[in-house]
C-alpha cells in the first residue's frame, strides 16, 4: 500500500486533571490544621500556602514545612507523631472527592479512557493519593515534589508528555492530551505545548455572582466534543 493510502488511526484521548480545586471538594485546608495547632488562623494560612510552593518542589522536607506553619503560631517545635498527625490531616481534607468529579472519573474509566493526575503536591500527598479507594482508575500520576518540577514550568509537562510515551509504544502527541486545571497559568503552559488545556472552575468556591459553572459542566462538553465517551 502506498503512503498516500495508508490511514492513520487519530490516537486515543488521554484526560488528565488536576487534584486541588479540580477533584478535590475544596481548596482550604487551614481549618482542619488550625484545629491542630491552634493559634492564629490568619497568621497559620499565610504560612501553609507561603511554603507550599518550596514543599510541593521538593526543596524542603515535611517536617520543615510544617515546622515553620507551626511557628507561625508560636509553636517552636513539632514531635515527629505531630508532623504525621498534620500531614494526615492535610491530605485527608484534599482527598474529599467533589461528588460530581467522582461520577466524571467513574464514567470514564467505565469507558476505559485512560486518565492521569497532574499535580503540584508534596511527595507525602502523591503517596497519600495512589492509596485512594478511586486512583485505580488511573493510569499514572505525576507529582511536582516527586519530581522537583511544578506547574506552570515547561518541564513538569514535558515529564508528563514522556511518560505517556511509554504508555502509547513511545509516541505522546500533546493534542491528544486533554487538561483540566483550576489555574489559568497552567492552562497557558499547557497550551504553549499544544495541549487541549481547559480551566476548570475551581471547587469548593462560591461565584461572586452566584452563575459559574461547575468545571465537571465544562469537561463533559469538552470531552463530548472530542469524542470520548461518556455514556
Amino acid at each position: 500500500m502506498s503512503p498516500k493510502k495508508r490511514h492513520r488511526t487519530p490516537p486515543r484521548p488521554t484526560v488528565v486533571f488536576d487534584f486541588g480545586g479540580v477533584l478535590s471538594a475544596g481548596h482550604d485546608p487551614v481549618p482542619d490544621v488550625h484545629a491542630l495547632l491552634g493559634g492564629d488562623a490568619e497568621a497559620l494560612g499565610t504560612a501553609l500556602w507561603a511554603e507550599r510552593h518550596a514543599y510541593d518542589i521538593g526543596e524542603i522536607s515535611r517536617e520543615e514545612y510544617w515546622g515553620r506553619v507551626a511557628r507561625s503560631v508560636a509553636v517552636e517545635e513539632l514531635s515527629a507523631e505531630e508532623v504525621t498527625d498534620l500531614q494526615d490531616a492535610d491530605n485527608r481534607y484534599f482527598l474529599r472527592l467533589d461528588p460530581r468529579s467522582r461520577e466524571l472519573i467513574h464514567d470514564l474509566a467505565r469507558n476505559g479512557v485512560r486518565m492521569a493526575l497532574l499535580s503540584n503536591a508534596s511527595t507525602a500527598f502523591g503517596e497519600a493519593v495512589r492509596k485512594a479507594d478511586w486512583f485505580e482508575a488511573f493510569s499514572f500520576a505525576v507529582v511536582s515534589g516527586e519530581e522537583r518540577a511544578v506547574k506552570p514550568d515547561r518541564e513538569i509537562y514535558e515529564i508528563l508528555l514522556q511518560v505517556l510515551s511509554h504508555e502509547t509504544g513511545g509516541v505522546s502527541i500533546p493534542s491528544a492530551v486533554i487538561f483540566f486545571d483550576d489555574r489559568q497559568e497552567n492552562v497557558d503552559a499547557a497550551r504553549a505545548l499544544g495541549i487541549d488545556a481547559h480551566l476548570w472552575p475551581r471547587n469548593g468556591e462560591t461565584p461572586v455572582d452566584g452563575q459559574q459553572r461547575h468545571g465537571v459542566d465544562i469537561a463533559r462538553e469538552v470531552l463530548t466534543a472530542r469524542g470520548v465517551p461518556l455514556d
